[in-house]
């Protein structure tokens, strides 16, 4: 016989005498899973229609498997055919028969083929169910078993022999199992064991409670963010590329930053040209020129912009006529000021009348044209009980852009004592700056009017350190009605003061309130103005006016482009309304407005252990951002100048009627009230962070609020935003709050620090307190926006954020600290051993987390051994 495993066909349905044959037939490994049966003495008749086609099949099926056994057990050690090996599910036991039918109709037939399956595969039984078989296979046919009994006799002692081999190579591997086919093999349906069941229900409870664990990760550490940040750790948007070229354009690897962190930072900053080294300020000013210069010369179709844009553009195009202006100046001005009452430095001015002559008439009428140069300055303010109310405020002239510069040069070259500087700036200013303004502007020879501009000289430097003194002073806003200003100061005819021009927009009386700005300097005026001249009086008026004005006018000697142009378009508020409409297309204030006012809250953190008297003002602190709505209604910004007739080529009228029309519109909103989002100080293109006491509030205007200022939302990381928009916004903070605060412990604390960065001369300075004012200011800022990032860091579950372009092995708060330092790179510190210099050092030295992040040992310049704030 062939004793290769063969294919058997398969019957086309089960029997139970198949079914209890593979149960019963001996089992072929010691180790016995079920107790062998009995065979019956007497078996049961075989029940009607026992005979089958199928049964006869089955027979032979157990034959086979039989005798391939017996065969088998003597070729040791047996190799199995090379087949393809896999577990089946496994056969049904005995108490699964009950549910075959025996009688085998055709219906019945068709339910049983209806609940299997056919499968053309290989089975591999066990050697339990095989002696099963073969037990089931004896008390079917006895006389059969009665052979076979004979047989096993015969073959007893051998496979004695055999039998411990044959139960070791039974028990090998699975490779080695014995297999033998069936083709096909029918199984039932969703038949499956408790086991199965079971580990089916474990693994799908395990799977469920993994995606839960899943979904609590991501919620809780903000997995899928920090998923991305690890794929693609560095931002290459572009406003990271710009910062990581500006670090790159600034910083000197060569210099240990532990030893000179601001050389470090900058060194390659001051090896470019002059024209290059623009702190972040010159910056966002140039950027908002820019911006104003591609909205006022587009060539866009005028008939689709608003009437205010038109305007403006019209202006422009006047103020860039260099031929038709220059044809015109300086006459042009001259003659606009012969309007006014004027001075005998005037040369048209032959009549002059000290008797006669009223200062505060000639003031009040000059109002705009003058300027913040004028005796008496007109502006608004709002009401004590009310913030949203305006009330009329009177203010110092500001005499820094004409008398600053004169007074710097004379400090860096005479260094003049204190009982030296008043005498010498009087001279320096008559002779480097009135004597070219009398040839050019006035048209006269110096050495003319030689005596008349020595009494200007001497009035301005009067007025100007006057209103310097009264600054210092706090407080330094008074409240009063009109009635008791008149009272107070009887010496200033302010009544008429008012009526020259005032009264035309502003409809006042004696019981309004009224916001008094340096009270201190309009008591000093009444003294200054009985000890002058009212001819000196009258010259001075007539000098700033035109000196204000003259912006306006044509001048050849002057520098002229389209930036001047730009510059003063953008003082109106048609100009304004151009540049908001611009900016504010993908600007989104309500979300910078809710970063501050945490910036706001931390600073409170971080200065908890103050007395809350002292954190008041903090606390109510507020922050108008950008602009207000207003700008963006047409009407509004149209109706001050819907009235006038202008001439748009000729660029000096049309400018001042503009600007003057807009200024009354102005101060004849006095008396009502303001929007929530405005104040009365906005000025939207000028990039300058101003604090405004009077309605408690920081101001930051949209040119602010550009590149390299960035704002949350923008694309990149947050330590950009908070080198940025908050350490300026949080210098600001720590000014208004250092102010009211005795700062004795920190000056004395950080003057030893601050001196070890000077040069030699600089050390031995008798006094550095301003310098030292605004360290403990920008170190406070600075040491707050530390602890404000990492606490962000904290709540976002974001400890490395990506990194800048070349920046890679730099993390996240050494980022925040160089991005900080190179955008405060500035010319003032192009020297080394400069107050600047020792400023940015001493900051750092301050802080502890820098001495962290960047490794600093002990034996280093910066490293924090105290900390002063």
């Amino acid at each position: 016989m062939d004793r290769s495993p063969r294919r058997i066909a398969s019957p086309v349905n089960r029997t139970p005498s198949f079914e209890i044959a593979i149960m019963t037939s001996p089992p072929l490994s010691p180790h016995h899973d079920v107790p062998p049966m009995e065979p019956s003495p007497d078996p049961p008749p075989p029940p009607p229609h026992s005979f089958s086609p199928r049964r006869k099949v089955h027979e032979s099926i157990v034959r086979e498997v039989r005798e391939y056994h017996m065969q088998s057990t003597t070729r040791i050690p047996f190799s199995p055919p090379p087949t393809i090996q896999f577990h089946p599910a496994p056969i049904a036991g005995p108490e699964s028969t009950s549910s075959f039918r025996t009688n085998p109709e055709e219906g019945d037939r068709d339910d049983e083929e209806d609940n299997v399956e056919e499968t053309d595969q290989e089975i591999e039984l066990p050697p339990s169910e095989e002696r099963a078989i073969e037990a089931e296979m004896n008390q079917q046919n006895p006389g059969d078993s009665e052979e076979r009994n004979v047989e096993d006799e015969q073959q007893k002692t051998s496979e004695d022999g055999l039998e411990n081999r044959l139960t070791q190579q039974l028990e090998t591997p699975s490779d080695r199992r014995i297999i033998f086919p069936i083709t096909p093999f029918y199984r039932r349906k969703g038949s499956c064991s408790k086991c199965s069941i079971w580990l089916g229900a474990l693994c799908a409870l395990f799977f469920l409670l993994s995606i839960a664990l899943f979904l609590v990760w991501v919620i809780t550490t903000d997995g899928f963010r920090t998923i991305g940040s690890k794929a693609t750790n560095v931002c290459n948007t572009r406003q990271c590329i710009d910062i990581a070229f500006r670090l790159s354009s600034s910083i000197d690897d060569d210099i240990e930053p532990c030893e000179n962190f601001y050389r470090h930072s900058c060194q390659r900053y001051h090896s470019q040209t002059a024209d290059k080294q623009l702190n972040f300020l010159s910056q966002l000013k140039d950027e908002s020129i820019r911006t104003m210069h591609s909205l006022l010369s587009s060539e866009e179709d005028s008939r689709t912009l608003q009437k205010s844009a038109r305007l403006a553009r019209s202006l422009y195009a006047a103020c860039m006529n260099a031929v038709l202006r220059s044809s015109n100046a300086p006459t042009d001005l001259l003659t606009f000021i012969r309007n006014f009452p004027c001075g005998p430095l005037l040369r048209d001015c032959q009549n002059f009348n000290a008797d006669s002559y009223s200062w505060e008439r000639h003031a009040g009428m000059l109002d705009w044209y003058a300027g913040n140069y004028n005796l008496i300055v007109y502006d608004r303010d709002v009401h004590p009980q009310d913030r949203s109310k305006i009330i009329l405020q009177i203010k110092p002239p500001d005499l820094t852009p004409i008398v600053g510069p004169i007074e710097r040069d004379l400090i860096n070259l005479a260094k003049p004592s204190p009982t030296e500087f008043e005498p010498l700036l009087q001279l320096s200013l008559r002779q480097n700056l009135l004597s070219a303004f009398a040839r050019d502007n006035l048209l006269r020879d110096p050495r003319d009017v030689q005596s008349q501009l020595d009494e200007v000289a001497r009035l301005m430097v009067d007025l100007y350190i006057s209103a310097r003194q009264s600054a210092s002073l706090t407080p330094n806003t008074t409240y009063m009605t009109i009635g008791e200003m008149f009272q107070a100061l009887p010496q200033l005819y302010l009544r008429e003061f008012f009526d020259a021009q005032l009264s035309n927009s502003y409809k006042w009386s004696e019981s309004d309130i009224l916001s008094i700005q340096d009270y201190d300097y309009f008591a000093r005026l009444s003294d200054i103005m009985a000890q002058t001249s009212r001819q000196a009086v009258a010259n001075y008026l007539v000098t700033v006016t035109i000196w204000n004005l003259k912006q306006y006018s044509y001048s050849p000697r002057d520098q002229f482009g389209w930036r001047e142009c730009v510059d003063q378009i953008s003082t109106l508020e048609i100009g304004s309304k151009m540049y908001v409409d611009k900016a504010s297309e993908s600007m989104n204030l309500p979300k910078t407005i809710e970063f501050l006012q945490n910036l706001k809250i931390d600073f409170l953190s971080v200065h908890r252990s103050t007395p809350l008297q002292y954190l008041s003002n903090i606390n109510r602190l507020g922050f108008y951002v950008g602009f207000p709505k207003r700008l963006q209604n047409e009407e509004l910004i149209w109706r001050p100048v819907s009235q006038l007739a202008l001439n748009e080529t000729d660029y000096f009228d049309s400018m001042i009627r503009v600007g003057k029309a807009e200024r009354d519109y102005t101060l004849s909103q006095i008396g009502t009230y303001l929007d929530s989002d405005d104040t009365t100080n906005f000025p939207i293109t000028q990039p300058t962070m101003l604090y405004n006491s009077h309605v408690g509030a920081i101001v930051i205007p949209l040119a602010f609020i550009e590149p390299p200022i960035y704002l949350p939302g923008d694309e990149i990381p947050m330590y950009g935003v908070y080198s940025s928009l908050g350490i300026t916004t949080l210098q600001m903070i720590s000014k208004v709050f250092w102010q009211g605060l005795d700062k004795t412990s920190q000056l004395e604390c950080l003057d030893n620090l601050f001196r070890g960065f000077l040069d030699a001369n600089r050390q031995r300075a008798p006094s550095i307190e301003p310098e030292l004012l605004s360290t403990i200011e920008l170190a406070d800022a600075f040491k707050t926006i530390l602890y404000s990032y990492a606490k962000w860091q904290n709540e976002h579950h974001i400890h490395h954020e990506k990194t800048l372009p070349a920046f890679d092995s730099t993390d996240s708060m050494r980022s925040l600290m160089l991005t900080f330092s190179t955008m405060f790179c500035s010319g003032e510190g192009s020297e080394p051993g400069s107050d600047y210099e020792a400023m940015i050092n001493t900051v750092a030295a301050n802080s502890r987390m820098f001495s962290i992040h960047f490794n600093c040992n002990n034996s280093s310049r910066l490293y924090n051994r105290r900390t002063c704030l």
